[in-house]
C-alpha cells in the first residue's frame, strides 16, 4: 500500500514537472511571437483601463474555476508584459496547496508566501528579483497545514500593505476558486480580479459557481481571460493549442450569469478579455 502512494506520488510529480517544462517554452520573452505578445499588450491595456481612475499600486487576483485552466502562465506573462511599461510589479504564487510559479521558473527561495506570514521580517529574502523579465517574484514557500486561514488572515493583510508601498502592481496567482476557499478568502483584499476560462476545457456551471462565491466575498471581477482561443475555437471550443495563433475572431457569447457578466471577446492568437458587465441577460 506505501509502496504503491509512493509510485502515485512519483507519477504526480513527474507530472507536473512534464507540465512545467511545457509551459516553460510559453513564457512571454523578446523572441516570442507576435501574436503572443500583442494577446498581452492587449490584456495589459486592459488591466491598465480597469484601474484608469485609481491611483497608486493595484493588487490583482488572477484566478480559475478548476485546475489546468491556465492561471499561473497567465499571471507570470501579464506581470512580464507590465514589467515591460517600467512598472514596477510583483507577482506572488499564493496557491500554497500546489503552488507552480517556482516550478515554472526552474528555480526557489528559502523563504516564501507561507514563512512571511509566520515572520514578515523575513520579506527582503522571500523577494526574487528577475532581471531577463524585469519582475520581482514572491513564491509560496512551505505548503502549511491552514492556507486558507493563512491567506485571510491579518497577516496577509499586512503584508499587502507593505507590497503596496513598493510596487506599482502586485499580481497574485491564486488556487482555482471552486476547489478551495483560498481564493475567495483572499479576494476581498485585492482591488481586483481577473478569471480565467479555458476553452474546450472550462464548464459554465462551474465558471457560473466560482462567479457566485466571489460575488459573495464582495469581490470586484474586472474581466475574464478566455484562454486558448484559436482560429478553430472563435465558434465555439475546442482543443487547446499554444502554437497556432492565426488572425482575428470573434469569440462569441460564453453564457449568462446574472446579467453581469455578457460577452466577451477573444483573439485568434490565444487570449481575449471580456469586460464586467459588458452585456445584457437576455434571460430574464
Amino acid at each position: 500500500m506505501f509502496f504503491k502512494r509512493d509510485n502515485q506520488q512519483e507519477e504526480e510529480n513527474s507530472r507536473r514537472i512534464s507540465k512545467a517544462k511545457h509551459d516553460r517554452k510559453h513564457i512571454l520573452t523578446d523572441k516570442s511571437g507576435f501574436y503572443l505578445k500583442e494577446a498581452y499588450r492587449s490584456l495589459r491595456t486592459n488591466v491598465n483601463f480597469a484601474f484608469a481612475d485609481s491611483e497608486g499600486c493595484k493588487v490583482v487576483m488572477v484566478t480559475s474555476s478548476l485546475q489546468g485552466e491556465g492561471k499561473s502562465i497567465t499571471a507570470l506573462n501579464l506581470s512580464i508584459s507590465l514589467g515591460q511599461t517600467d512598472h514596477k510589479v510583483l507577482l506572488i504564487d499564493c496557491d500554497l496547496r500546489r503552488p507552480r510559479l517556482a516550478r515554472l521558473m526552474n528555480t526557489g527561495a528559502p523563504v516564501g508566501v507561507s514563512n512571511l506570514l509566520m515572520d514578515l521580517q523575513q520579506l527582503d529574502s522571500a523577494i526574487i528579483s528577475n532581471e531577463e523579465h524585469g519582475i520581482d517574484m514572491i513564491f509560496a514557500g512551505d505548503i502549511p497545514p491552514n492556507p486558507a486561514e493563512l491567506l485571510a488572515s491579518q497577516r496577509m493583510k499586512k503584508l499587502l500593505e507593505i507590497l503596496r508601498k513598493r510596487y506599482d502592481y502586485v499580481i497574485i496567482d491564486s488556487p482555482p476558486v471552486d476547489l478551495v476557499v483560498d481564493a475567495v478568502s483572499l479576494s476581498a483584499q485585492c482591488d481586483g480580479v481577473l478569471y480565467v476560462v479555458r476553452a474546450g476545457r472550462s464548464e459554465r456551471g462551474a465558471v457560473m459557481d466560482g462567479m457566485e462565491q466571489l460575488e459573495y466575498a464582495g469581490a470586484k471581477v474586472i474581466g475574464f481571460v478566455f484562454n486558448g482561443v484559436t482560429s478553430e475555437t472563435t465558434k465555439g471550443y475546442g482543443r487547446y493549442r499554444y502554437r497556432k495563433y492565426a488572425g482575428y475572431g470573434r469569440y462569441g457569447k460564453y453564457g449568462y450569469y446574472r446579467r453581469k457578466y455578457g460577452y466577451g471577446y477573444g483573439y485568434g492568437y490565444g487570449y481575449g478579455y471580456g469586460n464586467n458587465g459588458a452585456a445584457k441577460d437576455k434571460k430574464q
